[in-house]
Formats: structure tokens, sequence, C-alpha cells
């Protein structure tokens, strides 16, 4: 998923929890530095990309790496995700953060 605009807000369906993933270049999270943590989503809509449908959006947002990956990993809460739909929003700073619908 692209990078959404500060202000903005995308509208997606979670089909997966997160899982950090490593990257070649330097994030500032992560034991070396260098994690990112991606979600297999499908995007409904967003104010800048036409392409939607499944993809994966891979973040740092404070949102994923400290409150959704202190939830239980479980397929209990990945089926609460999936029951769903969700905005992700990018406020005026550009923090992103969850609101379900």
């Amino acid at each position: 998923m692209d990078g959404l605009p500060k202000a903005s807000k995308a509208k997606v369906n979670f089909l997966s929890l997160p899982k950090e993933i490593q990257t070649p270049f330097d994030t500032g999270y992560g034991e070396d530095k260098n994690s990112k943590w991606e979600m297999e989503i499908e995007l409904l809509d967003h104010p800048t990309q036409e392409v939607l449908g499944k993809m994966v959006w891979q973040t740092t947002a404070s949102v994923i790496r400290l409150e959704i990956m202190a939830l239980p990993q479980t397929k209990k809460v990945l089926e609460e995700f999936k029951e769903s739909e969700w905005h992700i929003l990018c406020d005026a700073k550009g923090q992103l953060s969850l609101r379900e619908l």
C-alpha cells in the first residue's frame, strides 16, 4: 500500500496479523534498528492509490508495532480483526491510528 498523505485515511480489511520483517535500511525500530511490520490486507479505498485489492502493508507505525503486536497473536484475534472493516487514519502530523468501522 502507498503511504497515506497527512490528514487522510484508507479503508481496509485485515487478512493477517502483523509479523516483523528485516529491511536492508535503518528504520530505527527492532533489535538491529532495521525492522518493519507487515500485514496482508485488502485495500478497499485509498486517497491516492488507484489499484485496490489484496496486498501487503509494511509499516513502522506505533499502532502496529506497539499496540497490535502486544495482543496475543492467535487465530481468535485474527478472526476478530477479519470481522470488521477498518480505517487506517493519518493525522495532520503524520501519525497513524486504526479505527474499526
